[in-house]
């Protein structure tokens, strides 16, 4: 769904490009958070269960997810 103020930003013959650059930085970021929110609920079932190598994956889903998003923000800060 398109954001209503992000359309103001945007004046000319190329609109239609930014607002595509636009959608796919926020469809990594929707990614890497689900990615984040996966390896936290494989963490906290193999915590619950005793399951070391569950909870260690979970972590290392989460730990990847920080590192993708903290990687999209420097690219969207680059951008602007």
């Amino acid at each position: 769904m398109a954001h209503p103020g992000a359309l103001k930003l945007v004046y000319g013959p190329h609109h239609a490009v930014v607002w595509e650059v636009k959608e796919m930085a926020a469809g990594k970021k929707a990614k890497n958070m689900a990615k984040k929110t996966k390896g936290k609920m494989k963490e906290s079932t193999g915590e619950a269960v005793g399951n070391e190598s569950l909870r260690a994956k979970g972590a290392r889903e989460q730990m990847a997810g920080d590192a993708k998003q903290t990687a999209q923000k420097a690219k969207d800060t680059l951008k602007h």
